[in-house]
């Protein structure tokens, strides 16, 4: 049976906080894990303020909204972040620091994605508070995604470093201009939605 407008927004609403919620729960072990890290602690701290924020404001929404399936969307939001990090597992067999970081990158880059589709529905569908509300999160989670293309690599170093290996720290700038510039082009490269062949199916 085909859904209705409400319907289809408050499923991705219920989606939404349920994620927010598993990130929030990770970020909070994080914390207690990475105390030999203040800088990078500090940082994550400032992340977590936003996703409680998230968390309040998409469960505000949802009451008004009276939105259901939240049982469904915690499962939902859980399998994915598992089979998400299962993947990333294979590409960096490290501990510790990098990994907790990789692991919120997954997280944060699933967030941001799923704001992208939330406010693409809203809007398309002239809920236009969600879709203000999804805008706002999704712009959290790109900074937070920032963030980490400027932490990891510093971070990698570190491990490294305390592993014994013969690591040389003058390269993090050169990295970090490398991050920079890859983004900046595909940034002027990517089309847009209009332009490519989904956007022209009309």
């Amino acid at each position: 049976m085909a859904r209705n407008k409400d319907e289809a927004i408050n499923s991705y609403i219920t989606d939404m906080l349920s994620l927010e919620e598993h990130i929030g729960k990770a970020v909070r072990g994080q914390l207690e894990d990475l105390e030999d890290y203040p800088e990078v602690t500090r940082d994550l701290k400032q992340v977590l303020r936003k996703v409680e924020k998230h968390v309040s404001d998409l469960k505000e929404l949802s009451d008004r909204r009276n939105a259901k399936g939240a049982a469904d969307a915690i499962k939902r939001a859980g399998s994915a972040l598992l089979g998400l990090g299962a993947a990333a597992v294979d590409l960096v067999r490290t501990e510790g620091l990098p990994k907790n970081l990789r692991d919120d990158y997954t997280a944060f880059s699933l967030a941001t994605i799923g704001y992208v589709m939330l406010h693409t529905t809203a809007l398309s569908l002239e809920e236009q508070e969600v879709a203000e509300l999804a805008r706002q999160h999704f712009a959290d989670y790109a900074q937070a995604v920032t963030l980490l293309h400027n932490v990891i690599p510093g971070a990698v170093v570190r491990f490294l470093r305390e592993e014994g290996l013969p690591v040389r720290e003058d390269v993090l700038p050169e990295i970090s201009r490398t991050i920079e510039e890859i983004w900046r082009s595909q940034s002027d490269q990517a089309p847009r939605a209009e332009e490519t062949s989904i956007g022209r199916s009309r």
